[in-house]
């Protein structure tokens, strides 16, 4: 047995430890006979088991979180309960509690027959009353809110009694939106509370379960614990330790569920607390577990019809501009939001009147996002306007849409709203905003359902565009392996804007994909919870192999028949009936043919297609939907991460379709390119510009030169760029599978380490490095020394003259003239040359004085020299593209809160309370380095150019911190003078600041590693 082996092994014995605490109970003496994956044992190792302390562990579809979940459970030893979301999970978990050491047939999946380890899903642990106090409740609740609208109670009462005839499905969902909302307070209040609601039967299981001695309870894809379910949860753990016991909470997922709802999602981290492990995707892939993968990004723009929709919005849209800002209403309402009233004094300072570069600095320290706005719009509607020159370059350029509205709304609650005598141009707002996507009131401005966005999101260009994919699929060398899956949000979606056509949704995406003759080779088939359609010419060969695949899935030989009616607006499309089998036998069905190769591309919803599915013959994801959390987004992808047995080199393509609109239109608007990135954010995956490094976020699909080419198109940069430019782009440098799986190295050793770096540019000129100016004045007074030094010789041999002790005394007096005055020039005049000649030197200087300033902030702990990393990427023609500076050690939050302040000084200039000014040096102890000063003065007579550096937030919280920071500063990097902005005169220093860094290279950002 080789170390490794040994190694393996001793880490796979790690689940044998008890819980700290523990003693022995029914699950104790279970074994697990194989030998665990690194990451496994690894989590084994790292997570204690305490009894009362929630579990919370994150891993991928397909690491094995069922047997760590078991493993854990073991550890702690008393009776255990497992709670899934769906009756396959629960046999999923039955099989592998049955295949452990020490089991012997105590594993249950019956709640009337409980075992050592039970699984249950949990619907039969959280089935609510039908008739439950809380649907009284509700009705009640909406009798109130009917009355509060003008109705009497009768009339309320009744009208809620008709909807119950009429329409009874609004009424249920009314009933229970309202019961939602009062299981959310009454569990706020006490769990308990809740038991009231719960199904007798529900209840006396909760009974069971305790009296049966269950202290351990299983949370399998825990992300579902919201609303109801979290409650139940609750309940049972406070029944636990009612009856003596000690809860232990066991929370596995593969995500975190989303914050939208903020009190699901604090009930939520309420039960299971933060995460204490995850388990990053490239781990479970270095292991040979999941199949290598990689994320790739097409392109489109609206259809025609779609352009001309939203240039009507435009239109709307520029024409509200006219008519309200750019009157001399609107011009002198720009100025204020950007200097205030005119008669304003400078503060402290009432004899002074405060200049205009004063009032734009206090407006921008103020209300930065407002100030912006206002600056945005008067530069594109009055760009000779006498403050357009007092601007930072990025306020130098057309709002975009939705800084239009908001300063619209705004303007309209300034100035319409308090004169009645403009009620009509306040109604014509609010109706124009509406349209918009806004809704306006006397309480400001919110975003409502915004049309821009729900077209971009739904549009008919992207079910194009699965063609698009597809041919590129197909072209490559593993074309004919290609089994892929086409996921949208809905069968049928509500949106029509732009189109005259039928509604978006599944249904639309395969009508365009039957039509391209590029899928018909891959016979699709399109399957909803409703729908289950093919292509006419491929009835003959799906048809017959549905049927089997049903009765194999059913037991059942029901035939599918062909709808003889043809399918409304697509000729070439024939809906099947399979009346007598349910949605889950026909999706089984489905994936048995993609699994054969019958058919090799399915069109469906993210409803069925996603979480739960599990076909792992699908190797490519086409994403149409416009779900963008971390937790749908990383289920989607993982329905192609698993092991395919036949295509043992397997590797999965994840494609997103993202709308953007043409650099041509004067809407400046961009939520699908948004939505890109939070649906990246939290993914794992090769650096597309570097297969070396596996990263998290939008780096993984595109290279810094797509990035680019998509910032000038949604910048409307001049001459503009296409779509087809990107997509072409994008297409040349596209790796094959083969390459991908190379990158990937499977079965190579790692580290299993991640890290956060800040990523910053190298710019043309370092923004703190010794600038010229300074280095020659430097130079000039260090030659002024030299000739000093020369001159004042005659001197010294008239001491020698004299005498040896004269001499002597001569000679000491003016070397200690010579270190007092010329070694602060020499030590900087090293400092510049250094910056000069390295400039990965100077960014690890600046580091340096950052971490430490962050550790005497007590942000984070001490770093040695060799903790500090700073990496030089190269770019063309042998020159340097970027820094990569981190620090090794620490906490992930600790290394994250490095990167942070260092992407932060590097950045543009925000609203710092501290500005170092570089090159200037403190004046006020000249006495200590004369010829310094001397130097630093000259600087300043000679040169204009001002230098500022941002103190970085968590530095500057205290004054004494950001002194630190400037003298270690002054010693390490170069002299400066530390400003706070706290004077008019500091704000315009900080105004100053912003527009000198206009048009430094890309802003520096944080990017997650993992090694």
């Amino acid at each position: 047995m080789t170390t490794d082996e040994h190694a393996a092994r001793d880490r796979g014995a790690a689940h044998e430890r008890p819980a700290a605490g523990a003693t022995p109970g029914p699950l104790s003496s279970w074994r697990f006979a194989g030998e665990l994956r690194r990451y496994q044992a690894d989590v084994l190792d790292r997570v204690p088991v305490v009894p009362g302390e929630p579990l919370h562990v994150m891993a991928p579809p397909g690491s094995g979180k069922t047997l760590l979940g078991l493993l854990l459970a073991a550890r702690r030893g008393t009776r255990t309960l497992v709670l899934a979301p769906t009756a396959t999970i629960r046999a999923q978990w039955v099989r592998s509690a049955d295949a452990l050491e020490g089991a012997d047939g105590q594993v249950s999946d019956d709640p009337r027959a409980l075992g050592d380890v039970t699984a249950l899903t949990y619907q039969m642990l959280s089935v609510l009353e039908t008739g439950s106090p809380l649907t009284d409740l509700a009705v009640e609740a909406w009798t109130r809110e009917l009355v509060a609208g003008g109705r009497d109670e009768e009339a309320a009462a009744r009208w809620i009694d008709d909807l119950r005839s009429s329409n009874p499905d609004e009424h249920r969902a009314g009933v229970a939106r309202r019961s939602r909302a009062m299981r959310r307070q009454l569990a706020r209040e006490d769990p308990e509370l809740l038991a009231g609601a719960l199904h007798p039967n529900a209840r006396e299981l909760v009974d069971r379960l305790v009296s049966h001695g269950v202290e351990t309870v299983v949370l399998d894809e825990c992300h579902h614990l919201l609303d109801h379910w979290a409650l139940v949860v609750a309940y049972l753990a406070s029944r636990i330790r009612q009856a003596g016991g000690t809860p232990l909470l066991i929370g596995l997922t593969a995500t975190l569920p989303s914050s939208d709802d903020q009190d699901s999602y604090d009930l939520y981290t309420s039960l299971l607390g933060e995460v204490d492990y995850e388990v990053p995707t490239p781990a479970v892939v270095k292991e040979g577990n999941l199949a290598p993968y990689r994320d790739h990004v097409w392109f489109v723009e609206p259809t025609e019809a779609e352009l001309q929709f939203l240039r009507g919005h435009e239109e709307q849209l520029v024409g509200l501009v006219r008519e309200s800002l750019a009157t001399p209403d609107g011009t002198a309402w720009l100025e204020q939001q950007l200097r205030g009233d005119r008669d304003d004094a400078v503060a402290g300072d009432g004899a002074r009147p405060a200049t205009d570069e004063q009032r734009v600095a206090a407006a921008f320290a103020a209300d930065f996002p407002v100030a912006e706005s206002a600056a945005r719009m008067l530069f594109d509607l009055q760009p000779t306007h006498p403050l357009v020159p007092l601007l930072h370059e990025a306020a130098r350029r057309a709002p975009d849409t939705e800084q239009s509205i908001r300063l619209l709304a705004r303007w309209g609650l300034d100035r319409l709203l308090p004169d009645p005598a403009r009620g009509d141009e306040w109604r014509r707002l609010k109706r124009v905003l509406v349209d918009l996507g806004y809704t306006l009131t006397d309480r400001g401005v919110r975003r409502a359902r915004d049309p821009i966005d729900t077209l971009l999101a739904s549009s008919a260009a992207k079910d194009a565009a699965v063609g698009d994919v597809l041919r590129l699929e197909l072209d490559q060398p593993t074309g004919p392996l290609v089994k892929a899956v086409v996921v949208t949000d809905h069968a049928v979606h509500g949106n029509k804007h732009g189109s005259d056509g039928p509604p978006a949704g599944a249904l639309r995406t395969f009508d365009a994909v039957v039509a391209d003759p590029t899928t018909s080779r891959l016979r699709p088939v399109l399957v909803t919870a409703r729908h289950l359609r093919v292509a006419a010419r491929d009835l003959d060969v799906v048809v017959p192999a549905l049927t089997a695949a049903l009765g194999r899935a059913d037991g059942d030989p029901l035939p599918v028949e062909v709808v003889p009616d043809r399918t409304p607006g697509a000729p070439d499309v024939r809906q099947l009936d399979t009346a007598g089998h349910g949605s889950a036998a026909v999706v089984a069905a489905v994936s048995r043919l993609l699994t054969d190769g019958t058919v090799r591309l399915v069109v469906g919803t993210r409803g069925l297609l996603g979480e739960g599915w599990d076909c792992p013959a699908v190797n490519t994801l086409i994403d149409l939907t416009a779900v963008a959390t971390s937790s749908a987004t990383q289920q989607l992808r993982g329905r192609t991460l698993r092991l395919d047995p036949a295509w043992p080199e397997k590797v999965a393509h994840n494609w997103t379709v993202t709308a953007v609109l043409p650099a041509t239109t004067t809407l400046d608007a961009a939520p699908d390119v948004s939505r890109l990135a939070r649906k990246h954010s939290r993914l794992w995956g090769l650096l597309r510009s570097d297969d070396t490094e596996v990263v998290r976020g939008l780096e993984t699909a595109l290279t810094d030169e797509h990035r680019a080419l998509l910032g000038q198109i949604v910048g409307k940069v001049r001459p503009p760029r296409t779509v087809a430019d990107l997509n072409g782009a994008v297409e040349a440098v596209m790796p094959s599978r083969e390459a991908t799986r190379r990158a990937w190295r499977v079965g190579e050793p790692y580290a299993d380490r991640e890290s956060t770096v800040a990523v910053v540019d190298s710019p043309g000129r370092v923004p703190f490095r010794s600038g010229p100016t300074f280095e020659l004045a430097l130079i000039a007074v260090a030659l002024l020394a030299v000739a000093g030094l020369l001159g004042s010789a005659n001197v010294l041999s008239q001491g020698w003259r004299l005498g040896t002790g004269p001499g002597i005394a001569a000679s000491v007096v003016a070397a200690g003239i010579v270190v007092w005055a010329v070694r602060p020039v020499w030590r900087q005049l090293v400092l510049a040359s250094r910056q000069l000649f390295s400039t990965a030197e100077a960014h690890r200087r600046v580091a340096r004085v950052v971490v430490d300033g962050l550790h005497r902030a007590g942000r984070v702990p001490a770093y040695g020299e060799g903790d500090l990393s700073v990496v030089a990427r190269p770019g063309p023609l042998g020159t340097t593209a970027s820094f990569e500076v981190a620090v090794s050690g620490g906490s992930p939050d600790d290394q994250k809160t490095v990167a942070t302040a260092m992407a932060e000084l590097f950045g543009p200039v925000g609203n710092p309370r501290f500005l170092l000014e570089a090159e200037r040096g403190e004046i006020s102890d000249a006495w200590r380095r004369p010829l310094l000063t001397v130097a630093l003065l000259l600087h300043r007579a000679l040169s204009r150019r001002v230098r500022h550096v941002p103190v970085p937030t968590q530095i500057g919280r205290r004054r004494a911190d950001a002194e630190a920071f400037a003298a270690d500063w002054s010693r390490r990097v170069g002299p400066c003078r530390l400003h706070e902005m706290d004077s008019p005169d500091d704000l315009v220093r900080v105004s100053r600041a912003r527009r000198a860094l206009a048009g430094t290279p890309r802003e520096p950002f944080v990017r997650e590693q993992w090694s």
